[in-house]
């Protein structure tokens, strides 16, 4: 929940909709984020070299 309202600002009503999803969607919505967070912490570490 954390993601989706600060870096994807979600406004609190869009985060009750995803709070109250059923579960299978929100297992594909968190493994969507997770992907991003990992591709971005990838690309942070080229940078960073």
């Amino acid at each position: 929940m954390y993601y989706a309202m600060h870096e994807l600002h979600y406004s609190p009503s869009q985060l009750l909709e995803i709070y109250e999803a059923p579960r299978n969607f929100k297992a594909f919505l968190f493994g969507l984020i997770g992907h991003k967070l990992e591709v971005l912490e990838k690309e942070s570490k080229k940078g960073g070299k």
